[in-house]
C-alpha cells in the first residue's frame, strides 16, 4: 500500500510557503505536521532496497546536485548500489562534490532498481529521456518542496516550507541513521547537503532563509564543512567565458517604461563567439534582478531561430507564476520559465508586454501581490 501526502497537509503548507508574504516565524521553528513520518517512510524504502536510482530535474541546480549526491554518499556507506542519473552532466560548480563525476546521462533500457528517488522536480516530464518505466523503477519515492497537484510516487514527501530539498534529505537520512544505528551524515554527505541549502537560499540571502535552514547549515559546519571553500567553489570560481557572456547580455539590457522589468537576451551566436556553454547561462538572470528598481527579471535564451526559452526571477512578493503560465510555462512564486515559438526579438517583445500587463494588474490589488 503506497504512502501518500495528505491533501490537508499540502493545503496547509501552501499557505505557509516561503515567499508568500507570510512571516517566516510562522513555520521557521517547527516542521509541518507529518514531516518526520514522511521522511521515515522514505527511510523504510531505502533501508530495504539494494539497488537505488536517484535523480532530479534535468539541468541540475545546486539543490538537485546536492540532494542526489548526499543520498548517494549516505547509501554507499550502507553498501548499496546507487546510480545518480540526469540527462545533462552536472555543472562544473557542482560536479566537484563527492560522487559528482559518477553521474550518468542515460540509463539502459533493461536497467532495473529496487527503489527510485526523485528530488526537486516539479514536473514528471523533466525527469529525462531514459527515466525508467514503472515496472523497472521499484518503489517510487517523490521528495520535493514545490507545488504539485498530485504527487506521483508510491511514497511522497512534499514540504512546501522547506528552503531546499536538502532539508528534507537531511530528515530522511536522520530517520535512516536511527534505523541502521549509525550516523550517516559524514563530511561528504554534509558538503552535498550544504551545497543544496546554500544555493537554494541564494547564499543565505533569499526570503526562504529560515531558522531551520540556518540550523541545518550550522550542523553541517560542525560535521566538517568549510563555508568559505563551498562559497569559493560554487560562486567565486567562474569561467572567464561566463563572465564575458554576462557582460554581453547586460550590454543589451532592456528596461520597461516603468523600470520594474529588466530583460536580457542570450543568442546562440553569443555562446559560440565567447566559447561559452549552456551551464554558463545558468544564474545570469539573477544579475538582472540585482539591478536597483528591477522587480521582475527575464532572460530570453535563444534555442533556435524559431524558438526561445524565457527564465523569470522576481523580488519578494512579486509573483512571476502568472506570467509564465500565461506564456505556456510554469513556475513557483519567484521563479518561472516558458518556451515560446518565435524569434528571440519577437519573444522579448511578448515577454515585455506580458510582464507590464501583470505589473499593471498588481497595482490594482491590495498589497500589490499575486500568487
Amino acid at each position: 500500500m503506497p504512502w501518500g501526502v495528505p491533501a490537508a497537509w499540502i493545503a496547509s503548507s501552501i499557505h505557509a510557503m516561503h515567499g508568500t508574504g507570510e512571516p517566516l516565524g510562522r513555520f521557521t521553528t517547527e516542521l509541518p505536521d507529518g514531516a518526520r513520518d514522511h521522511a521515515d517512510a522514505v527511510a523504510v524504502v531505502l533501508e530495504r532496497a539494494q539497488r537505488v536510482l536517484v535523480c532530479g530535474n534535468t539541468g541540475a541546480d545546486g539543490d538537485v546536485a546536492g540532494s542526489t549526491l548526499a543520498l548517494r554518499a549516505a547509501l554507499m556507506r550502507l553498501g548499496k548500489e546507487v546510480v545518480v542519473y540526469n540527462d545533462e552532466a552536472y555543472p562544473e560548480a557542482f560536479a566537484w562534490l563527492p560522487g559528482g563525476s559518477t553521474v550518468v546521462t542515460s540509463l539502459a533500457a533493461d536497467d532495473r532498481f529496487d527503489a527510485t528517488v526523485v528530488v526537486d522536480c516539479a514536473k514528471v516530464d523533466r525527469l529525462g529521456t531514459t527515466f525508467p518505466s514503472a515496472d523497472r523503477r521499484g518503489t517510487y519515492c517523490w521528495i520535493d518542496h514545490h507545488r504539485i497537484d498530485v504527487a506521483p510516487g508510491d511514497v511522497n514527501f512534499v514540504d512546501l516550507t522547506a528552503a531546499a530539498v536538502g532539508e528534507q534529505i537531511a530528515l530522511v537520512l536522520d530517520a535512516l541513521s536511527a534505523r541502521v544505528g549509525a550516523d550517516l551524515v559524514d563530511v561528504d554527505v554534509a558538503r552535498c547537503l550544504y551545497a543544496s541549502v546554500l544555493t537554494d537560499t541564494g547564499g543565505f540571502r533569499y526570503g526562504n532563509t529560515s531558522a531551520r535552514a540556518l540550523r541545518l547549515a550550522a550542523r553541517l559546519v560542525e560535521a566538517g564543512v568549510d563555508p568559505w571553500e563551498m562559497t569559493e567553489r560554487i560562486y567565486e570560481s567562474q569561467d572567464e567565458a561566463r563572465v564575458r557572456l554576462l557582460g554581453r547580455a547586460l550590454d543589451g539590457l532592456v528596461r520597461s517604461s516603468c523600470g520594474r522589468l529588466g530583460l536580457v537576451r542570450v543568442r546562440v551566436s553569443d555562446l559560440v563567439e565567447l566559447g561559452a556553454v549552456e551551464e554558463h547561462v545558468q544564474g545570469l538572470v539573477n544579475s538582472v534582478r540585482a539591478i536597483k528598481g528591477v522587480e521582475i527579471a527575464a532572460l530570453v535564451r535563444e534555442i533556435s531561430p524559431e524558438q526561445s526559452r524565457v527564465i523569470f526571477r522576481s523580488r519578494g512578493n512579486i509573483a512571476v507564476t502568472p506570467i509564465a503560465m500565461a506564456l505556456g510555462g510554469k513556475g513557483t512564486k519567484n521563479a518561472g520559465s516558458a518556451v515560446i515559438g518565435a524569434d528571440i526579438d519577437g519573444v522579448a517583445d511578448v515577454v515585455v508586454a506580458a510582464a507590464q500587463a501583470h505589473l499593471r494588474t498588481l497595482e490594482t490589488m491590495p498589497g500589490g501581490n499575486a500568487e
